[in-house]
């Protein structure tokens, strides 16, 4: 059974769920979280963390997700009039190239598409994101060195579906679902049970609290931090002439915060045109106290946190909470399949994830017998359709021999001798007229388009001449006919008889006279 590692590389934590894939859907299997040392370069401070919560927990997985740490990811929101994927794929390089301050050559980017109709005309609203490529290289080789090598490489807010997904349909109404971390705070809107539709990420979050209570007390900011974390409270829950203060200094470091939410919340209602009707929070920062109410009132929707199924709770445990939603929602990302799978995952091109093919060296021997029996029932099904055709081949010739017996006298198995025998001129076949009535009007019919403005008004059909009279807006559609009718053989000779004006000028009437007369006529019985 193949197990699933997300992993969601925090600037304050990392924090690791373990899925295990079963014939009913999966089990956690193991959860871990380390803090980020507070000194030195990103990438460095990650694997100083990483080694922690692998070394915690066994951890070893088939299949590891990751989301785009930091704010390094660059969202953009697009609006296509169609929704064909290759059309899609087509158009957004010169999209994408027109909303980069850097040149495309040095960004990779990947996109989700969910179809729109507006009347009868389909079009797709298209998130993309876009990372230096520089960035994701050197990601990619800071996880190598823990011996860990992502297949899916995804954006923090398009991970958050898997919360969307696990909330009961809602008609048309949407749902805001908000992760505040430490240095960022992603945010995804959709509808409940289905996609993401909106998704962006934007700098903001507990480390901005955290600075803000150190500058409003005058003490480091590792205790700010410590503080926040035991006793820091907003809203209602706020108690004590110190805990009011430094309430203050937390809702002034949240402004910036709640005016990109207000933002975004006010374009996704004017582009989809569907009101969001409540708010989901997770993430480290989600846990101060008194935060639902206080962004309820800020955002005026009803806010709450995020509610992990009872299953998931029970397996991480009850020191798992909020913060642990990105890592379980990638860990499921993993393990999702089929065609409402997102598709979003930056390990394209250059980029691409190598070990598929290392798997499907491993599987060599397996593919080789698969292929030996492929060609084993490929000469089998050969044989017997061999065998079909020749006793089916054997029946026609039966058939042939039977009715050349009936009419001719003899049995004859060739067909090419029978039918000349048939067609002879002493044959029985040969007072059958070569055309009819019928023939000639279906001849004239198919000549005329379908979409022509010509109405037969009239038609007269002799084996030897056809009367035709028609009613067209003008004289080019007569000229349009004969051109048409000259390309059938046995239409020789094409008179044009009386042309008329309609009463109101608008309609000409013609007559056209057709003789026919056929190539083989001289051969061939008129009966």
């Amino acid at each position: 059974m193949a197990r699933v590692l997300g992993l969601d590389l925090g600037s304050h934590t990392v924090k690791a769920v373990l899925l295990e894939t079963t014939l009913r859907g999966f089990q956690v299997k193991g959860w871990a979280t380390a803090p980020v040392p507070t000194e030195g370069e990103r990438l460095p401070r990650l694997e100083a963390a990483l080694q922690q919560v692998l070394a915690a927990e066994p951890m070893a997985a088939d299949t590891v997700v990751i989301s785009v740490p930091g704010v390094s990811v660059a969202t953009h929101s697009l609006a296509l009039p169609f929704s064909d994927a290759r059309k899609v794929e087509a158009a957004l390089a010169g999209e994408v190239a027109d909303q980069l301050p850097f040149d495309l050559d040095d960004a990779v980017y990947d996109y989700q598409a969910n179809e729109t109709k507006t009347g009868d005309v389909k079009g797709a609203q298209v998130l993309v994101g876009v990372v230096r490529k520089e960035e994701l290289a050197a990601l990619l080789e800071s996880l190598k060195k823990q011996k860990l090598d992502p297949r899916i490489v995804t954006h923090p807010g398009l991970a958050l579906q898997n919360v969307l997904a696990t909330l009961p349909s809602a008609d048309d109404q949407a749902v805001a679902v908000i992760e505040l971390g430490h240095e960022r705070t992603s945010l995804a809107i959709g509808r409940a049970g289905g996609p993401v539709d909106f998704a962006r990420t934007f700098t903001g979050g507990g480390l901005a609290l955290s600075k803000a209570l150190a500058t409003e007390f005058k003490i480091p900011l590792a205790e700010a931090q410590s503080w926040k974390e035991t006793h820091g409270a907003v809203g209602a829950e706020v108690v004590g002439p110190d805990a009011e203060r430094a309430a203050g200094a937390f809702l002034r470091a949240l402004q910036p915060v709640v005016r990109e939410l207000r933002s975004s919340l006010k374009a996704y209602s004017a582009r989809f045109k569907r009101p969001v009707t409540r708010v989901l929070l997770c993430g480290g920062t989600a846990k101060l106290l008194g935060l639902p109410g206080q962004l309820e009132k800020d955002l005026g929707l009803p806010c709450s946190l995020v509610s992990l199924p009872p299953e998931a709770q029970g397996a991480l445990g009850l020191n798992a909470g909020p913060e642990a939603v990105q890592a379980w929602a990638l860990a499921l990302r993993g393990q999702a399949t089929g065609a409402k799978a997102p598709r979003f995952n930056l390990r394209r091109g250059e980029f691409a994830f190598k070990s598929d093919f290392d798997f499907a060296r491993d599987k060599l021997g397996q593919i080789a017998a698969f292929a030996v029996v492929l060609l084993i029932l490929l000469v089998a099904s050969g044989v017997a359709r061999n065998t079909i055709l020749e006793r089916r081949e054997k029946a026609v010739d039966q058939l042939l021999c039977d009715v050349t017996q009936r009419i001719l006298g003899k049995c004859e198995k060739n067909f090419d001798i029978a039918l000349n025998l048939l067609e002879g001129k002493e044959s029985p076949s040969a007072s059958v007229p070569k055309r009819s009535a019928v023939t000639l009007l279906a001849e004239v019919s198919q000549r005329i388009p379908a979409d022509s403005p010509v109405t037969l008004e009239r038609v007269t059909v002799d084996l030897d001449r056809v009367e035709l009279v028609c009613q067209a807006p003008s004289m080019k559609q007569m000229e349009d006919v004969i051109t048409a009718l000259k390309t059938y053989k046995c239409f020789k000779e094409i008179s044009e008889g009386k042309v008329e004006k309609s009463k109101d000028g608008t309609k000409v009437q013609f007559r056209l006279d057709v003789k026919v007369e056929c190539p083989d006529d001289s051969s061939a019985g008129q009966g």
